[in-house]
Protein backbone atom coordinates (compact mmCIF):
# COMPACT_ATOMS: atom_id res chain seq x y z
CA UNK A 1 0.00 0.00 0.00
CA UNK A 2 1.39 3.23 -0.96
CA UNK A 3 2.46 5.85 1.82
CA UNK A 4 0.31 8.29 0.79
CA UNK A 5 -3.34 6.46 0.61
CA UNK A 6 -2.90 5.45 4.53
CA UNK A 7 -4.88 9.00 4.81
CA UNK A 8 -7.34 8.09 2.67
CA UNK A 9 -8.96 5.47 4.59
CA UNK A 10 -10.86 7.59 6.84
CA UNK A 11 -11.69 9.80 4.02
CA UNK A 12 -13.65 6.42 2.04
CA UNK A 13 -15.13 5.85 5.54
CA UNK A 14 -17.12 9.11 5.85
CA UNK A 15 -17.37 9.76 1.87
CA UNK A 16 -18.87 6.29 1.66
CA UNK A 17 -22.47 6.82 4.21
CA UNK A 18 -22.65 10.92 2.70
CA UNK A 19 -22.56 9.61 -0.84
CA UNK A 20 -25.28 6.95 -0.24
CA UNK A 21 -27.23 9.66 1.40
CA UNK A 22 -26.80 12.48 -1.60
CA UNK A 23 -27.67 9.83 -3.83
CA UNK A 24 -30.65 8.25 -2.08
CA UNK A 25 -31.63 12.14 -2.15
CA UNK A 26 -31.05 13.05 -5.32
CA UNK A 27 -33.03 10.13 -6.75
CA UNK A 28 -36.31 10.84 -4.68
CA UNK A 29 -36.13 14.28 -5.31
CA UNK A 30 -37.54 16.28 -8.32
CA UNK A 31 -35.77 14.96 -11.54
CA UNK A 32 -33.42 17.42 -12.67
CA UNK A 33 -32.87 18.93 -15.68
CA UNK A 34 -29.25 17.37 -16.73
CA UNK A 35 -27.74 20.25 -19.04
CA UNK A 36 -26.00 19.31 -22.70
CA UNK A 37 -27.93 17.13 -25.09
CA UNK A 38 -25.67 13.75 -24.75
CA UNK A 39 -27.69 10.33 -25.90
CA UNK A 40 -29.20 8.93 -23.21
CA UNK A 41 -27.65 11.27 -20.47
CA UNK A 42 -30.05 10.00 -18.16
CA UNK A 43 -28.43 6.85 -18.39
CA UNK A 44 -25.00 7.84 -18.45
CA UNK A 45 -25.98 10.06 -14.81
CA UNK A 46 -27.74 6.32 -13.29
CA UNK A 47 -24.40 4.41 -14.59
CA UNK A 48 -21.76 7.35 -13.15
CA UNK A 49 -23.70 7.26 -9.85
CA UNK A 50 -23.95 4.09 -9.43
CA UNK A 51 -20.24 2.79 -10.30
CA UNK A 52 -19.66 6.13 -7.75
CA UNK A 53 -21.23 4.41 -5.10
CA UNK A 54 -20.06 0.84 -5.86
CA UNK A 55 -16.10 2.05 -5.60
CA UNK A 56 -16.75 3.99 -2.72
CA UNK A 57 -17.82 0.36 -1.04
CA UNK A 58 -14.90 -0.77 -1.92
CA UNK A 59 -12.87 1.10 -0.97
CA UNK A 60 -14.13 1.78 2.38
CA UNK A 61 -14.30 -2.37 2.97
CA UNK A 62 -10.78 -2.26 1.73
CA UNK A 63 -9.86 0.01 4.34
CA UNK A 64 -11.41 -1.53 6.95
CA UNK A 65 -10.29 -5.53 5.87
CA UNK A 66 -7.14 -5.72 3.39
CA UNK A 67 -7.01 -7.70 1.71
CA UNK A 68 -10.59 -8.19 0.86
CA UNK A 69 -11.81 -11.66 0.06
CA UNK A 70 -13.01 -13.02 -3.14
CA UNK A 71 -16.52 -13.33 -1.65
CA UNK A 72 -16.43 -9.95 -1.12
CA UNK A 73 -17.23 -8.61 -4.97
CA UNK A 74 -20.25 -11.35 -4.52
CA UNK A 75 -21.38 -9.93 -1.35
CA UNK A 76 -20.90 -6.18 -2.99
CA UNK A 77 -22.90 -7.01 -5.95
CA UNK A 78 -26.32 -8.57 -3.97
CA UNK A 79 -26.11 -5.17 -1.29
CA UNK A 80 -25.87 -2.82 -4.67
CA UNK A 81 -27.57 -4.41 -7.07
CA UNK A 82 -30.59 -5.13 -4.18
CA UNK A 83 -30.34 -1.00 -2.85
CA UNK A 84 -30.55 -0.24 -6.95
CA UNK A 85 -33.93 -2.31 -7.44
CA UNK A 86 -35.18 -0.67 -4.47
CA UNK A 87 -34.25 2.81 -4.92
CA UNK A 88 -35.88 2.58 -8.42
CA UNK A 89 -39.07 1.42 -7.15
CA UNK A 90 -39.28 3.68 -4.39
CA UNK A 91 -39.24 6.00 -6.90
CA UNK A 92 -42.89 5.54 -7.82
CA UNK A 93 -44.24 7.13 -4.67
CA UNK A 94 -42.28 10.16 -5.06
CA UNK A 95 -43.78 11.01 -8.71
CA UNK A 96 -41.08 9.62 -10.84
CA UNK A 97 -40.30 7.38 -13.20
CA UNK A 98 -39.78 3.58 -12.42
CA UNK A 99 -37.98 1.94 -15.58
CA UNK A 100 -36.08 -1.23 -16.04
CA UNK A 101 -33.44 0.81 -18.34
CA UNK A 102 -32.65 3.10 -15.44
CA UNK A 103 -32.07 0.07 -13.03
CA UNK A 104 -30.06 -1.60 -16.01
CA UNK A 105 -27.96 1.25 -16.38
CA UNK A 106 -27.62 1.63 -12.26
CA UNK A 107 -26.49 -2.06 -12.46
CA UNK A 108 -24.10 -1.54 -14.82
CA UNK A 109 -22.34 1.03 -13.45
CA UNK A 110 -22.20 -1.54 -10.57
CA UNK A 111 -20.50 -4.50 -12.52
CA UNK A 112 -18.14 -2.55 -14.43
CA UNK A 113 -16.69 -0.67 -10.96
CA UNK A 114 -16.69 -4.40 -9.59
CA UNK A 115 -15.21 -6.34 -12.53
CA UNK A 116 -12.56 -3.68 -12.59
CA UNK A 117 -11.64 -3.53 -8.70
CA UNK A 118 -11.97 -7.29 -8.60
CA UNK A 119 -9.65 -7.89 -11.28
CA UNK A 120 -7.31 -5.74 -9.90
CA UNK A 121 -7.48 -7.33 -6.72
CA UNK A 122 -6.78 -10.66 -8.51
CA UNK A 123 -3.61 -8.81 -9.88
CA UNK A 124 -2.48 -7.78 -6.79
CA UNK A 125 -2.86 -11.05 -4.46
CA UNK A 126 0.33 -12.69 -4.16
CA UNK A 127 0.03 -15.90 -5.92
CA UNK A 128 -0.67 -18.97 -3.60
CA UNK A 129 -1.53 -16.65 -0.42
CA UNK A 130 -4.88 -17.13 0.70
CA UNK A 131 -6.28 -13.89 1.87
CA UNK A 132 -6.65 -14.50 5.31
CA UNK A 133 -2.88 -15.85 5.64
CA UNK A 134 -1.79 -12.81 3.75
CA UNK A 135 -2.05 -10.06 7.19
CA UNK A 136 -4.12 -7.66 7.67
CA UNK A 137 -1.92 -5.18 5.70
CA UNK A 138 -0.32 -6.07 2.46
CA UNK A 139 2.03 -4.02 0.00
CA UNK A 140 -0.27 -3.40 -2.83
Amino acid sequence: MFAWSRGWEHWYRRALPAYWIFLFCGTHFPKPLLPGRLPHEDKLAHFLAFAVLAFLLWRCAESLRRPLSGRFVWLALVVLGGYAAIDEYLQRFVNRSVTLSDFLANLGGIVAVLLVLELRRRRTQAPGVAPSAAGPRSAA
